[in-house]
């Protein structure tokens, strides 16, 4: 305790100290205005430095100061004046969690930026967008909004904004659960800020690779990264507050549980000091997980239960404050609320997963990655409009030279056929890999997910259920706690059986272990009303082809299960050298393929198996059943 109390009181120095010296030069600069007779550029420079000194900390006088300066710069005029007050007063908002204002100072920032012609301005507006949308857990339009940044390089690599936007990009990356992604671009930013010695990028660089590392499960590495930068980070909250987050996932890694408390009285200070509901879940979501750790159900329950007060929708700490409530309440008993966190945490992964997130943010990279592709479009485009003209100004001479012109416009045209076929083939080859990545994004996600229930949660409860059948010497007990033993183990069954079929859902492990075969033949088996049939060879396919087919089946039978009153499904799965088709048909009441409108699974299936050039047949009339035939050509 004596230990954790030095360290708040450091945390609490230092964040004092900063903000002390802050506000004096901030007091220096309104004397100089208050007292001086100026112009209103003159006024408007004072009065951005003044909004500047305030807007890491404190953020009543950043709006006040910077509306007033706002005022003096629009009367003079100045573009680059104006942007800067615009992104003050907008970074204020965001943090204050007020997006729709801080939305509209973002598109005026931007609007004024563009307007300036200055690229440097340019870069600073879009770097401030990917702030805005990483902050709500908008992860695709941030990293759209630094790759803004990359694309505006004006040959100056020694540029804040161009070093910080790789670690940006490669946080929103980490972010969304592909660390090694990340490490690419935060390796960049890196050298490149030790390169030209930019402070900030070397601290981001080194924090946002010790969280790359803690997910790898380099605990060691991780600790040595965020150390190196844990002093520096004292004079920006937010950041603090995540590198405390970190850090704590850390020690709890290596059991150190004081210091992974330290951490989060730090962090809790800040919280207290900044006024950022962000920061005061992040704060209650760190202790929950130290309590967890530490089997203190009662006290993680109570600290997630405050998180999920605060904030119970954001995409990056409701799930955790979910997955903490539904831990602890099925460790204290609480049968019926652990189910329903369990419930509500996997509803919102799945959400994550399903919202054309991966997908957007694939097809963004490609284009950005791709680039010599693209100018292979455009030059292909380039050429077919060359041959319209040719045909156009061959039809003035036709009456001339005939022949001539006859053979040249079947030639340009030909020629233009070729083309368009090469556009139109690039176009669903960057398709196809959109895809892919997004099937590789969602199968990795899917893995992890299933794979931390099973490991983490299944074997606890293994544990407990064995220290229950342990217990021999019923004599003791009066005949009510024999009943509520009893009662217990039957819950604690009930839970194992829950936590299994989750985690089977998610992903099954016969299907990376066995194959499509047993994974179908195991997912219809568990289902009393399915029956399953495979023609052909027992081969296994490529492991993305083998998710697509599974997933394709779960939500084809399920479809059957729920909305077709079906009392008989049959799934089909057939294999050979070049062609691998799936059947699932069910007695159900059927429905007319013209006049019914599909819902979203069965769209998501469609659009991922026209990525792979196959084709899907739907069959059924009203009162007759339906059939769906999948089929996906094997390349040779």
């Amino acid at each position: 305790m004596k230990r954790t109390a030095a360290i708040l009181l450091l945390a609490l120095v230092a964040l004092s100290a900063f903000a002390e010296e802050k506000n004096r030069y901030a007091d220096s600069l309104l004397h100089i205005v208050q007292t001086k007779r100026m112009t209103d550029l003159e006024r408007a420079k004072l009065y951005a430095d003044i909004t500047e000194s305030y807007c890491a900390h404190d953020m009543p006088n950043t709006f006040k100061y910077g509306t007033m300066g706002l005022e003096a710069a629009l009367r003079c005029d100045d573009k680059a004046l104006i942007f800067r007050f615009y992104n003050y007063i907008g970074s204020t908002y965001t943090y204050r969690c007020s997006y729709d204002t801080a939305k509209v100072y973002l598109d005026l920032q931007v609007a004024a930026a563009e307007s300036s012609g200055n690229k440097k301005l340019v870069q600073k507006a879009w770097q401030a967008a990917g702030n805005f949308y990483a902050r709500q857990g908008q992860f695709i339009l941030a990293v759209e909004s630094y790759l803004n940044i990359l694309k505006h390089f004006d040959g100056d690599e020694s540029s804040r904004d161009y070093i910080i936007a790789h670690g940006n990009i490669g946080e929103c990356y980490r972010r969304m659960g592909n660390p090694k992604r990340a490490l690419h671009y935060l390796e960049r930013e890196r050298v490149l800020a030790e390169q030209y010695g930019e402070p900030t990028g070397i601290g981001q660089s080194y924090r946002e690779l010790g969280y790359v590392y803690l997910a790898l499960g380099d605990a060691d590495k991780a600790l040595e990264c965020m150390l190196k930068v844990k002093p520096k980070e004292r004079s920006a909250p937010v950041n603090y507050a995540d590198l405390c987050e970190a850090l704590v996932k850390a020690y709890l890694m290596k059991g150190k549980y004081q210091e992974a408390l330290a951490c989060a009285a730090e962090c809790k200070y800040a919280a207290q000091w900044l006024g950022d509901p962000y920061i005061h879940t992040l704060t209650w979501n760190i202790y929950a997980d130290i309590y967890r750790a530490q089997g203190r159900y009662d006290e993680c329950r109570t600290a997630a239960l405050k998180a999920w007060s605060i904030d119970s929708v954001s995409i990056n700490t409701a799930p955790v404050s979910a997955f903490n409530i539904a831990f602890a309440s099925a460790m204290l008993g609480r049968r019926d609320e652990a189910a329903r966190f369990f419930g509500l945490y996997d509803r919102m992964m799945n959400e994550r997963t399903d919202r054309n997130y991966h997908e957007a943010l694939s097809q963004m990279e490609v284009v950005y990655e791709t680039e010599k592709k693209q100018q292979q479009i455009a030059s292909l485009e380039k050429e077919r409009g060359f041959y319209i003209v040719m045909g156009v100004s061959g039809a003035l001479i036709f009456l001339l030279v005939f022949g001539l012109l006859f053979y040249r416009h079947r030639l340009n045209r030909g020629k233009r056929e070729l083309a368009e076929r090469k556009v139109k083939q690039l176009e669903q080859e960057k398709q196809l890999v959109a895809t892919l990545a997004l099937l590789n994004g969602e199968t990795a996600e899917r893995t992890r997910l299933a794979r931390d229930l099973h490991d983490g949660l299944g074997s606890m409860l293994s544990v407990i259920k064995l220290h229950l059948h342990g217990i021999r010497n019923f004599s003791t007990l009066t005949e009510a706690d024999t009943e509520r033993l009893a009662k217990a183990r039957v819950m604690l069954d009930e839970l194992a059986v829950e936590l299994r079929r989750v985690a089977h859902n998610l992903m099954p492990e016969s299907l990376s272990h066995c194959g499509l075969k047993a994974a179908l033949e195991d997912f219809c088996r568990s289902i009393p009303i399915a029956d399953f049939r495979f023609f052909g060879e027992d081969t296994h396919l490529d492991n993305r082809l083998e998710v697509l087919i599974y997933r394709c089946a779960y939500e084809l039978v399920n479809n059957a299960m729920k909305h077709a009153e079906a009392s008989r499904i049959n799934v089909q799965l057939t294999v050979d050298a070049r062609l691998v088709s799936l059947s699932v048909q069910d007695d159900g009441r059927g429905f007319d393929p013209d006049t019914v409108t599909y819902g979203a699974g069965f769209t998501n299936i469609r659009n991922r198996i026209s990525a792979y050039n196959g084709k899907i047949s739907v069959y059924s009339s009203p009162g007759a059943g339906t059939e769906v035939t999948i089929e996906i050509e094997l390349a040779s």
